[in-house]
């Protein structure tokens, strides 16, 4: 225990403690939520700062604790920034609510893991300070307000059961909303979807046949399951900003982009129908992600073919490591020249097995990848060996490259790579 004139003297010193409670109470704000609550016990300057910061609570770091999660909350005397609960009773979650709109709440995360679906409270959708909004299992009013999230940005929803004309009155409601992500949550066979304003759309739905975007002049990303383009019909009317478009599975049927209608025939025969003036669309798209099985083969290539303007591209493999694939080496030689080749920066490959497709693949990159500056290689545990890595290095450093700048860079495939946020980006959070 520090005498009284050591203790004094401290906290002269102490500089941080001097700022003015606006700046602490941003600090406080990026601290994990335990760290921003241990902060009382440093000293008197301290003791009442964490009450009055903006409040970020997750019932998950609390074990789900409905008791403390509770006296936490209405312990707190400042505003919410954010709020996720998922395992708590109704009657709970509509106190929250109504503290939390009258507090300023930013962020919302709410799962309605109950007996029936939790229905949202007109207080949460007339909310003007809520920015982000994801809800599980829950549902809407029948009667939904003329005006509806009038400053939202993000919307998620999985599980939320939406017919079209209710998805399109949410869209025309939301003046604000810049993303939106829906995970299972139609009950008919067509969606079509349509906002002036939305930049980031990502889908998922295993009941839907037929997916059409009809007019989005600000859409920017297109992220879909990795099985939509093969399950359903995609078509895409009017989205000429397009920049980020995945998961498209080499397997697809029909892919509609604006004039440009890509099909595919049972016997793998791949088509592309456009008039050239019509294909701008395609040349927009600067990131694609491509999700297919086993060997790379010629409908890898005629689909790239389709993305003149191509920078980055990302590939998921599945179904095993195809040593035994046939590989027609041919198919390489005839594509050397590839407009795409000319923009294409960066390569990953989720999956990658050493199989004589991997190499072809490979070779084919370096030998025409002009101004390739990276290619990232993910592959399996079973490789685990830096031999194998080495001799992979020291094959590709001494054949013939396009790019004097190439970098080839093999990871271990873990759920968690931290070197690969960008691809974590790409893929839906399950």
């Amino acid at each position: 225990m520090l005498p009284s004139s050591a203790a004094s003297e401290a906290e002269e010193l102490d500089l941080i403690s001097q700022l003015p409670d606006s700046i602490l109470h941003s600090i406080l704000l990026l601290l994990p939520f335990k760290d921003s609550g241990r902060t009382s016990i440093l000293s008197s300057r301290w003791r009442h700062l964490w009450e009055e910061a903006p409040l970020r609570l997750d019932d998950y770091y609390l074990c789900h604790n409905e008791h403390l999660v509770s006296w936490i909350f209405y312990s707190h005397r400042g505003p919410i920034e954010s709020l996720h609960l998922y395992y708590f009773t109704r009657d709970t979650v509509d106190r929250f609510m109504e503290s939390a709109v009258q507090r300023g709440i930013r962020e919302l995360k709410l799962a309605g893991f109950m007996r029936r679906p939790y229905q949202l409270p007109s207080s949460i959708l007339t909310c003007k300070s809520l920015h982000q909004l994801s809800v599980v299992a829950c549902q809407f009013p029948q009667a939904v307000l003329p005006s509806i999230f009038p400053n939202l940005k993000e919307l998620r929803l999985s599980c939320v059961m939406l017919r079209n004309d209710q998805l399109q009155i949410l869209l025309s409601s939301c003046g604000s909303l810049d993303t939106l992500q829906l995970k299972d949550c139609w009950n008919s066979s067509v969606s079509s979807v349509s906002s002036p304003r939305l930049r980031k759309f990502t889908w998922k739905s295993s009941t839907v046949d037929e997916l059409i975007i009809e007019d989005m002049p600000n859409l920017e990303s297109l992220m879909l399951d990795e099985y939509t383009t093969r399950d359903c019909k995609v078509k895409v009317v009017n989205a000429p900003k397009l920049q980020l478009l995945g998961f498209l599975c080499a397997d697809f049927q029909t892919l509609q982009l604006g004039g440009t209608l890509l099909h595919q025939q049972p016997a793998s025969i791949f088509q592309v129908n456009a008039m050239p003036c019509r294909m701008a669309m395609l040349s927009s798209v600067k990131v694609l992600a491509i999700n297919m099985e086993q060997s790379f083969n010629k409908t890898l290539l005629d689909l790239l073919r389709c993305f003149p303007c191509l920078e980055k591209l990302f590939i998921l493999k599945y179904g095993g490591s195809c040593y035994k694939t046939h590989v027609d080496k041919e198919i390489w030689n005839e594509h050397s020249s590839l407009s795409f080749l000319d923009h294409l920066k960066t390569v990953t490959v989720k999956g990658y097995y050493n199989s004589q497709s991997d190499l072809e693949l490979l070779r084919y990159l370096v030998g025409h990848g002009k101004v390739l500056r990276k290619i990232i290689l993910l592959y399996s545990k079973t490789f685990n060996d830096e031999k194998f890595v080495e001799a992979k290095k020291r094959q590709f450093s001494v054949e013939k490259r396009a790019s004097s700048d190439l970098e080839l860079c093999f990871f271990i495939d873990t759920k968690n790579n931290v070197h690969f946020s960008l691809w974590n980006e790409l893929i839906w959070e399950r």
